[in-house]
């Protein structure tokens, strides 16, 4: 065989190399894609499903609290507001949650979290540690968009100094993708209020504070020692982008909702929130 057959053989191998290694490789990240795709649209379907169950009750709770709170003359902005409680009669003959649940096969929903003119609209679940629902779905299955999830040491009925909920900012829309838009301004003005709905509650929370932070700051601290939780909320606070006119002091209930950046794999958006209103349902 000449040098010349040779060398056109060894480019036809190489050629042929080439060929099969980037078949496999489109084929590889053609199906990585398509499961992407797959669990988008599952999360989008799910969503639907679980603002179906809280549609109606939705509709009269935000009618009620809007009620409540146009009642009520005193302010919540500013430090040393207190919490205001109120007890309302509803129409519901059973919590929404039982329906979800009931509908899912799930007994992890614990509450329902809701943020107006927002695609924050959501049940919660708790699993038995932070890892569980970050890739399941409400319904226990896989699914890479995971689910809006408690920190696990926290109690579901949202009475802890600091109350966690995680979630995937997702580019799909889904989850806690629009926390994003909070480190604007703007974004925070027009959408100020956070409503969390568990089986016979309505907690509204207002946002004191939004910031980007790496995971070596442990905002989700829920066990405190005299003075720590105090030192938190103050840097919380420091720490946020702009000044929102609201203080959270340690007498306070807070919720946290934490979201990845995206920017990269150690950084994520924190939305600190103050209860300021908690609704009875009766």
């Amino acid at each position: 065989m000449t040098k010349k057959k040779k060398r056109s053989n060894l480019l036809l191998i190489i050629a042929i190399v080439a060929v099969l290694g980037f078949g496999g490789a489109f084929a590889y990240y053609a199906h990585d894609y398509y499961l992407w795709w797959r669990d988008g649209q599952a999360a989008r379907e799910n969503a639907a499903i679980a603002q179906d169950i809280f549609q109606d009750q939705m509709t009269t709770i935000n009618d009620l609290v809007g009620t409540v709170m146009l009642l009520e003359t005193h302010g919540h902005h500013g430090e040393g507001q207190g919490v205001s409680v109120t007890t309302m009669a509803t129409a519901f003959s059973t919590s929404p949650l039982d329906e979800a649940r009931a509908r899912t096969n799930n007994s992890d929903i614990v509450a329902y979290l809701f943020i107006e003119g927002t695609n924050v609209s959501n049940v919660v679940l708790q699993g038995p540690d932070n890892a569980f629902y970050l890739y399941r779905d409400m319904f226990g299955n896989h699914n890479v968009n995971g689910s809006l999830f408690l920190d696990h040491r926290n109690s579901p009925l949202f009475d802890d100094p600091n109350t966690i909920i995680y979630g995937h900012n997702m580019n799909n829309g889904t989850m806690f993708h629009n926390l994003r838009y909070y480190m604007n301004r703007d974004f925070f003005e027009a959408h100020p209020h956070i409503t969390v709905i568990t089986d016979d509650r309505v907690f509204v929370y207002e946002i004191f504070s939004v910031f980007r932070t790496g995971i070596y700051f442990d905002y989700i601290q829920v066990d405190f020692e005299e003075g720590e939780f105090e030192a938190l909320l103050t840097e919380i606070t420091r720490r946020r982008a702009y000044d929102t006119g609201i203080t959270a002091t340690a007498d306070d209930n807070i919720l946290i909702l934490s979201t990845c950046t995206n920017i990269t794999e150690d950084t994520r958006i924190v939305v600190a929130a103050r209860l300021m209103k908690i609704v009875i349902l009766d």
